[in-house]
Order: C-alpha cells, then sequence, then structure tokens
C-alpha cells in the first residue's frame, strides 16, 4: 500500500465562511496532501458554539462540497463530551497507521497550545503544521516559540516520516472571522462576500444567527 499525506483540519465552524474554504485551498496547492479531513468539533472545550452540531456539520458539508481531496469527518459531532485534540489525533492515527498524518491549525490557535489538554503529549505523537498568516507573528520567547524554535522543519518531506515535527507554512491573508459573519447576519447586513451561496441559503432557512452574540 502506498503511504498517503493526510491532513486534519479542524474548527467550530459556526459559521463556516470564505476564509475557511480558502485557506484550504492555498493549503492544497502549497502541500501535496492526498486528504484532508475537516473535522467541525463537537463540543469546543475552549468555547460555546451558537448552533447545534447538526447545522454547524451540514453547513461544512455544503462549504467544501466541490474541493477535491476533502472530506467532512463527523466524529467529534457524535462524541459525547467535550472534543479535545489529543483524543481525535490518537484516534485518527490508530486508524492511519499506515500513512503519515498532519494536524494543521492557524498560528493564532498554536500560541495557545500550552493551554490544550494534554498538549506535551499531543505535540509529541503527531506532525503539525502552523499556517501563518502576512505579517502575523508567534512570541518566541512563548511556549508555542519555543515549541517552533525545537522543532521545526523547513522540509515538507519531512511530514511523510516520524512525529514531533513542526512545518510554518506562509498563507495567503484572508481576514474573515465567524463572529463578523454572525454579527453581519443578527443587524442584516449583507455577507454575499463572506459565505458561499449554499451555507446562505442554509442559514437563511433555518433563520440561523439572527440573535446578535
Amino acid at each position: 500500500m502506498i503511504s498517503k499525506l493526510i491532513g486534519v483540519f479542524g474548527g467550530t465552524f459556526d459559521p463556516v465562511h470564505n476564509g475557511h474554504t480558502k485557506i484550504i485551498q492555498n493549503l492544497l496547492e502549497l502541500i501535496p496532501f492526498d486528504e484532508i479531513k475537516v473535522i467541525p468539533n463537537g463540543q469546543p472545550p475552549h468555547r460555546t458554539s451558537v448552533c447545534s452540531n447538526n447545522d454547524r456539520l451540514e453547513m461544512v458539508n455544503l462549504a467544501f462540497k466541490g474541493i477535491d481531496q476533502i472530506s467532512i469527518d463527523e466524529r467529534e459531532i457524535h462524541r459525547e463530551g467535550p472534543s479535545y485534540a489529543i483524543h481525535t489525533a490518537k484516534e485518527v492515527l490508530e486508524e492511519f497507521h499506515q500513512h503519515n498524518v498532519v494536524w494543521v491549525m492557524g498560528s493564532d490557535a498554536f500560541s495557545e497550545i500550552d493551554s490544550w489538554f494534554e498538549w506535551e503529549e499531543f505535540i509529541k505523537i503527531i506532525n503539525i503544521l502552523v499556517m501563518v498568516r502576512p505579517g502575523s507573528k508567534i512570541d518566541p520567547a512563548s511556549q508555542a516559540g519555543i515549541l517552533i524554535k525545537d522543532k521545526q522543519t523547513s522540509n515538507i518531506d519531512d511530514l511523510n516520516q516520524g512525529e514531533g515535527k513542526i512545518l510554518v507554512v506562509d498563507i495567503d491573508p484572508v481576514n474573515i472571522s465567524s463572529t463578523q459573519v454572525r454579527s453581519n447576519l443578527a443587524s442584516g447586513e449583507t455577507v454575499n462576500d463572506l459565505i458561499l451561496e449554499d451555507v446562505s441559503d442554509y442559514i437563511d432557512s433555518g433563520k440561523l444567527y439572527t440573535k446578535a452574540i
């Protein structure tokens, strides 16, 4: 069996927006992933989702349906209790032990890595790709900065072997946030440039995000 390079990209996606899809498209142009698993959080440990699990899952399916190499993974949506990255990483590594699995995250999330549940084990068992926007910096004195100094590789091929390595990748900036989308929806402002039409239609049909959060 030929070993594949599989990315894991998790998020609350509340709602999923054009920033999410454009980042993944950009990443697929930069890194030779055979597949990226998009995993909506079930019960995020660091925040509370506004929409239901089922609504967020459906919106993610609509947003990514036209992108090759993307699969939607529902494991966290159906898991009881908080969604911890360490549990998902162990499950995916076990299921795809014959392949190379890379955890994909933005620099904002990675900057808070030392607040994650069992983060020290997490960074040892899996390779990590950190996406950095132009002008965005990780404090070199922070725990995240120290990890990058100790574990960073500049060789993409290193993702195809071993674990515990960190690849930092510059990506095109996309200035969209789910908070902005929710605010626009609650105030009746346009979201045409922020979310895909199918996602917008789903939100309208379910009357989602009508209250300011």
